[in-house]
Formats: C-alpha cells, structure tokens, sequence
C-alpha cells in the first residue's frame, strides 16, 4: 500500500462519531479522517507490514455480550445496554459463585469453598454448560447495529485454563495440581475438555458477533515473577493454549492473550503457541522484548499517566518521549483506551502518538 504523508489539518477533522461499549455507559468516540480505517491499520501490524500509525487498542470494538454467566459473574459486560448493579457478580458458567467488590469494580470467588480440592474429582462435580442453551440469535441482534465495521471485533473469553482451574481449586489448590504428579493427568484431561469448549465457543463468536480477534484471559504472573516455572508451564499450560490459538487461526482469527504479572520469561511459550498480541504490564520491560521478540509478536505498551488537567506541552513531551522510547519498532500498539475515556490528557496524548508516528512510520 502507497505511504501517504501526513496531513495534520486533513487527519485532525472529526468526520463522525461511533458507539464503544462500556460497563457503566455506552459512549460515543470520535471518528478522525484517517488515511485507512482503523482496521486496515491494525491489520497491517498483524501481518508485520508497516501501519500508517501506531494502532491502539481503542481501534479494537470489544464486545462482551451479557448471555454469557462468566461476563455477568465478573462484572465485566460490553453490550447493547450497560451491565446492571443488581447482575454483577453470581453464578459462572460452571455454577461457581462469583462476589462484586464495589472497592475495586470487579469480581472474585466467594473464598473458603473451593469446588474441588483434587483435580481428580472434576468429572464427578465439574458439569460443561451447554452452548445451545444460549440466544445467540436474539444477543447478535440487539449488539448488530451498534458495531463499528471500521474496527477489529474483538470478543472476550474471560477465564481461561490456568484462571479457570483457580476458580474451582482456589489459587494454592490450583498451583499444586500443576504440580502434583497425582493430579497433572487429570488437569490435563480437564484442559483438553476446556479446549473443546473453547473451540466450541470461538465458532459462536465468530458466526453470530464476527469475531476478529479473541482476548483470551489467563494470568500467569505476579508484580514479581510467574506464578510457576518455564518447565511447569511447558508442560501443563502450552499445549492447550496453542489450542486455543489455533481455534482461533483455522478460522482466521487473531488471539490476544491477556496475561497479567511479570511473565517475561514466559514470552517464549505465548509465542511458541502462536499467541499473536500481548500486553505486558509496566513491571515488564516492554523495550527489551520488542527488541527481542518484536519480529514474532505485536506488543502493546502503555504511555506515562499524566494528571487530567497535565498542559498542552506536557501531552507533546510525554507523547514524543513514548515514541522516541520504542523508535524503529512498528508491531507495537498503544494501551490505554479506558483511561483515555475519563482522562482528557490521556486521550490527546494517544492523538499526539498518532500523529508523530505517521511522520516516523513513513521513513521505515
């Protein structure tokens, strides 16, 4: 595709306006005339060709429809309408009982009673949910005339492998069955029966909402360090990710794996599966894996948090030092569009990234 310069003048025009989902209100974002569609350029750092501007995570439309008892039981619902007080927390897919913290806006397992304390027992008090029981039909229908075609669609898994087993063991049962030599069979055959399920689920989302891109959830870290070891994690959790992965390919569909702590040693594993975006958290150094890994895998990173009211000149400073920190790098994509929606000086900040990459990503 031919690089077009930048027209500041052109590029800084709001041509329209359209619906991002939220958990508390629907809003509507500005639409800027833009050289390609969001979408084209995301699409471009997907396949490792050279975007017209660094993307963000604001050109993905995320959609996590409320149907799904997961969604509900974290509080964590992007639909049609905003979730409501009353349906935050509850059951989970799999009968297990979640609790809202209005504290921390989100949701965890009642503690103390935990569903299996050995692995072993889950083919007796573990039941999978049945897919069809679910309107596909009536949820695609009220979410369908909201969608921006101009972004990815983006559907969320919340609990995935590791997260998952969590919720029926709690953290310490969790992290010994992945050890216990008695209980890694049975994690297995659990993990494989989760991945038919996600299989299963992926289809659905692909047939009824047009999934582009899963955001698969599963966290393996700590502020400090993994959960677990390389060794641990080849063995037990790999496998099953690289699963999911290709559920999503052989349909052609990106995975974005979330994946919370400090898991920079396990970045050879997510790329080993064929995971294709990550965002690792700032206690990760972002410069040094782009650098090392940036060829494999697109990475997101996240800008300074500036105060609301930060002047016109402190955006610019924070926006080009950002740029300047991850120069020459082009499979990268800017993190923040949450925070950008309650924080004006974050929101001209990811605009001033726009436009000083549009002028560096020409000369790569």
């Amino acid at each position: 595709m031919d690089r077009i310069p930048l027209d500041r003048e052109k590029e800084s025009q709001v041509i329209g306006t359209s619906t991002q989902f939220s958990v508390s209100a629907n809003v509507q974002v500005p639409v800027y005339n833009t050289p390609v569609t969001p979408y084209e350029n995301f699409k471009m750092m997907l396949e490792g060709k050279v975007p017209f501007w660094m993307p963000t995570d604001q050109d993905e439309f995320s959609i996590i429809p409320r149907i799904i008892p997961d969604n509900r039981a974290r509080a964590l619902v992007y639909d049609a309408e905003p979730l409501l007080p009353e349906e935050k927390g509850g059951k989970d897919w799999f009968g297990i009982e979640w609790e809202f913290v209005p504290t921390v806006g989100g949701s965890m397992v009642k503690p103390g009673k935990p569903r299996l304390s050995d692995a072993n027992d889950w083919p007796k008090l573990i039941k999978f949910p049945n897919l069809d029981d679910l309107d596909w039909e009536g949820s695609s229908k009220k979410i369908a005339p909201h969608v921006n075609r101009n972004k990815l669609i983006e559907l969320w898994i919340m609990n995935g492998l590791f997260e998952r087993l969590i919720s029926f063991m709690d953290f310490e049962g969790a992290a010994m069955a992945l050890l216990d030599e008695e209980q890694q069979d049975a994690v297995h055959a659990l993990f494989d029966k989760l991945c038919l399920f996600y299989d299963d689920l992926i289809g659905r989302f692909q047939k009824y909402y047009g999934a582009q891109i899963i955001q698969f959830h599963d966290d393996w870290g700590s502020q400090r360090a993994p959960f677990f070891s390389y060794s641990t994690c080849e063995e037990m959790l790999l496998p099953y990710l690289k699963r999911v992965v290709d559920s999503c390919h052989k349909r052609g569909i990106y995975l974005n794996f979330h994946c919370c702590g400090k898991n920079e040693m396990l970045l050879p594993a997510m790329i080993e599966a064929g995971v294709d975006l990550w965002v690792p958290q700032p206690m990760n150094d972002t410069v040094m894996l782009a650098k090392k890994y940036g060829d494999r895998i697109c990475l997101g990173a996240y800008p300074e948090q500036l105060p609301p009211d930060a002047s016109d000149d402190v955006i610019k400073n924070a926006a080009k030092a950002f740029m300047d920190k991850y120069k020459g790098f082009y499979r990268l994509f800017v993190f923040g569009g949450m925070a950008a929606r309650t924080n004006p000086a974050f929101a001209k900040l990811i605009r001033e990234t726009y436009f000083i990459s549009r002028e560096e990503y020409n000369k790569l």
